[in-house]
């Protein structure tokens, strides 16, 4: 998959996870888990589609920035995991953006739910004192007596970076995102127990489909959207594929003198 070498006897394989071929007791194991899908929009949608499914007041929570508009309409990626603003509520499915505690365990890539969020004089677009969220795979100290009630606050912090005028940006943002569905970019470097995976239409970026496929570490474990033999055979023509090659090529080259 990685270099565009599937076979028929390999799709027919992944095929056994498409969601038509699964049966309604394996469809519930995945009610719950995180979509990856390969644009932006989709991601957005299914996010607010959820959040809004939710029933409850949302809090539409604004970043401080320095640095003017440059700072303001940068990406997360340039703010070091930091979003622009942040729509919340209670029951949101959430992702850590940042390492907080690589110790303790708070990392990037942690998901839970939110639990509560605290505002001190003012509330949103107001940045809160601290979002409480009781995270699913976290085992370190946590503010409730209750056992199996991994509740943490996550507060506002602050990332500086050089704009491209050479001013000095920076964000103040509580680090979570939204992570009912995630971008499969968002997704890389993270391992996940399951996951529902839509590879989309094309490959937008190299190795977008092996990246994917291979945050889950069992096939058992991938409920996938259908998607045609054609459209792992069209990997091996990409674009960034053929990139990816001769920069190998290239380098390899260079070793061997």
């Amino acid at each position: 998959m990685r270099d565009g070498e599937s076979s028929l006897d390999d799709w027919k394989i992944l095929s056994t996870r498409f969601e038509e071929n699964l049966n309604q007791q394996e469809c519930e194991r995945f009610s719950d888990v995180v979509f990856l899908l390969t644009t932006w929009n989709d991601v957005d949608k299914i996010n607010i589609e959820k959040l809004r499914s939710l029933k409850r007041p949302v809090a539409k929570i604004m970043a401080v920035h320095t640095g003017g508009n440059e700072a303001k309409k940068a990406s997360s990626d340039v703010a070091k995991g930091l979003e622009p603003q942040l729509l919340l509520a209670k029951g949101a499915r959430v992702m850590l953006t940042a390492n907080l505690w690589t110790k303790g365990g708070l990392v990037n890539g942690l998901i839970g739910t939110v639990h509560d969020i605290l505002f001190k004089n003012q509330g949103p677009p107001s940045l809160p004192a601290a979002v409480f969220v009781k995270f699913d795979a976290y085992e370190g100290p946590t503010i409730t007596s209750t056992e199996g009630d991994h509740v943490v606050p996550i507060v506002p912090i602050k990332r500086s970076w050089e704009g491209k005028s050479g001013t000095i940006c920076s964000r103040q943002q509580v680090p979570l995102c939204l992570a009912w569905a995630i971008t499969v970019h968002k997704s890389q470097g993270l391992t996940l127990s399951k996951a529902k995976i839509d590879i989309g239409s094309k490959e937008f970026a190299a190795g977008l489909t092996f990246v994917v496929a291979s945050r889950i570490r069992s096939l058992s474990d991938i409920y996938f959207r259908q998607f045609t033999f054609d459209r792992l055979q069209r990997i091996k023509n990409s674009s960034r594929l053929q990139e990816r090659k001769a920069e190998e090529k290239r380098l390899t080259s260079r070793i061997a003198r």
